[in-house]
């Protein structure tokens, strides 16, 4: 009887373990089985809970986000999970407007922090016109589910205001930054003669996270959008892709001792183009000491449907001697459960 009592709480053991583990390379669904939606998104903790904010592409198969494709955007969604395995769908909390602003183009990329002194969730999120009109916007709410309410536009540490591809971190401290895409860095030369330069800035937000200090301080001079920042065993860590549209991308990485530089470029730290993918967002997770980086898996399984896309949870850690940091993959794994 002993023996099958132990046997039987081995295999609880190893099932409770299995079943705790995220699973790359599969689709993606939340608790009832529905196909998760929530591309170019962020994976924010508060309190006990994580969520999950993205855009969803339904109906949209084609990724059109230009004002001429008209109405093209769903909305903010999000999810929360406790386990980062087990999501449960939320709703939409930054809808898209029926009428006036906003409601034609495309907004994505939202990205949420908490206000302790004004008890506010903010979102910055970008909101995309036609090339270089791209801004990035600014909503408020009382819970991280939302409702957001938008509050509009906000001008950026760049020759002309605008700002694109963005996310935003929040230090210790509890100065928050935001992290984004400058099309029109000194030196770019115009879409129709080849691109813009798409380098990557830093501002500092006002206390309240809804304004830019407009710093404008450059992390990487050309080539990359998709950025995302995070601190890690002492190091701020900034990670940007290529500019490879609907595509994966190898991850660029620097460095810094402080949000606001100076930052040190170093080697690329993924492989095989970031697996396939491209890198939305990075979280860092105390219970295994590690960041986990957010992927969207772009036309993955299906390549006439990009909502269909899958998403990757990868490990990034850093060597506190060397400073250098890296990305890995794995197919199976429990981020938050500490390595051996």
């Amino acid at each position: 009887q002993l023996l099958g009592v132990t046997l039987m709480s081995s295999l609880l053991s190893v099932w409770t373990c299995k079943a705790e583990e995220i699973t790359n390379g599969t689709d993606w669904v939340d608790i009832t089985g529905k196909a998760i939606s929530a591309h170019e998104g962020e994976i924010a903790r508060f309190g006990d809970a994580f969520y999950w904010y993205g855009s969803s592409y339904a109906n949209n198969p084609k990724g059109l986000f230009r004002m001429t494709a008209g109405p093209v955007w769903n909305g903010m969604r999000v999810y929360s999970s406790k386990d980062l395995k087990n999501w449960t769908y939320k709703g939409v909390c930054l809808p898209r407007p029926e009428s006036g602003f906003g409601k034609v183009g495309a907004t994505g990329r939202g990205h949420v922090i908490y206000n302790e002194e004004t008890k506010k969730y903010v979102m910055w999120y970008r909101w995309f016109v036609a090339m270089p009109a791209s801004f990035l916007c600014v909503a408020t709410a009382d819970h991280p589910e939302g409702p957001f309410t938008p509050h509009g536009p906000r001008q950026m540490g760049t020759s002309t205001g605008f700002g694109s591809d963005m996310n935003v971190f929040q230090d210790e401290d509890g100065k928050a930054y935001v992290i984004y895409c400058d099309h029109n860095a000194p030196g770019a030369k115009p879409e129709s003669a080849g691109g813009w330069r798409y380098a990557i800035r830093i501002d500092s937000l006002s206390d309240d996270y809804l304004t830019s200090n407009r710093e404008g301080v450059l992390v990487f001079d050309r080539g990359c959008e998709a950025p995302a920042m995070v601190k890690h065993r002492g190091k701020y860590i900034a990670v940007a892709s290529g500019v490879h549209g609907w595509a994966g991308s190898d991850t660029k990485c620097a460095t810094a001792d402080s949000p606001l530089g100076t930052w040190t470029k170093q080697a690329d730290i993924s492989e095989q183009r970031t697996w396939s993918s491209q890198v939305s967002d990075l979280i860092y997770l105390k219970e295994s000491d590690i960041v986990m980086a957010l992927c969207d898996q772009w036309w993955i399984p299906d390549k006439a449907d990009i909502d269909k896309s899958r998403y990757l949870f990868l490990p990034l850690d850093i060597d506190a001697k060397t400073g250098r940091a890296k990305m890995e993959y794995r197919q199976a794994w429990d981020p938050l459960k500490p390595a051996k």
